[in-house]
């Protein structure tokens, strides 16, 4: 009975399972195939490329989230607080695969959905289906807010704006590894003024600069702080 309330529990604390009452939690439980996972610390949960036919519930511990840019020219590293699903608007659509790498930063469980439930999952509960709805349709409008937003003529608040916008959370500390080159060249700027504007950054305590290395304790005091 405890384990019960303990799984209902989890269940509710994710985004697709919020607002069902407690008979229809007993009817998932009782008629889904759950998987249940435990990672310890250093290992790969799912890499980039991996196809992604069930979703991943991150239901405690914390993990570590890559980014690598499509021409493998800079990668973003950020860390992750349970609870997290894991890029549900991979199930469907044009490209089903994993595009970042999760590992695990403690021992993690991880709940998985295959699927072949999901969808059945959709079609018995409204609530379901509307909560995986609105997951998929934030997704998209942030992502079109993303590409209509006004950009500012600072150099600094566009490198910051820059990496915000790559990673899964525009919060917490950030590890970028990329040359000062090609961090000119994705701003389409000199590598003088790149190298200028984060020095400036730098002195100010928002980023710290290592050989190929930016690092950014907690980058949305750092969007607080450049925008103009």
């Amino acid at each position: 009975m405890e384990n019960d309330l303990q799984l209902y529990s989890q269940l509710l604390s994710l985004p697709l399972f919020q607002g069902l009452g407690k008979a229809d939690l007993e009817e998932v439980v009782t008629h889904t195939k759950l998987g249940f996972h435990k990672f310890e610390t250093g290992q790969i949960i799912v890499c980039e490329n991996d196809i992604c036919n069930q979703l991943h519930f991150l239901l405690n511990g914390q993990i570590e989230v890559t980014t690598v840019s499509a021409g493998h020219s800079y990668q973003i590293t950020e860390s992750i607080m349970a609870p997290e699903l894991l890029q549900p608007e991979r199930l469907f659509g044009l490209i089903q695969h994993f595009s970042k790498t999760f590992k695990a930063l403690s021992t993690c469980n991880i709940l998985t959905v295959e699927k072949d439930e999901v969808i059945r999952l959709s079609d018995k509960f409204l609530i379901f289906r509307i909560n995986l709805l609105n997951i998929l349709s934030t997704y998209a409008q942030k992502n079109e807010r993303m590409l209509l937003r006004q950009h500012s003529n600072s150099l600094e608040s566009r490198i910051i704006r820059f990496f915000a916008d790559r990673c899964l959370r525009p919060a917490g500390r950030k590890t970028i590894k990329i040359k000062m080159i090609q961090l000119a060249l994705e701003l389409n700027d000199s590598r003088r003024d790149v190298s200028k504007a984060l020095n400036h950054l730098k002195q100010k305590g928002i980023l710290t600069l290592r050989r190929n290395f930016i690092v950014i304790e907690k980058i949305e005091d750092a969007l607080q702080q450049t925008r103009l």
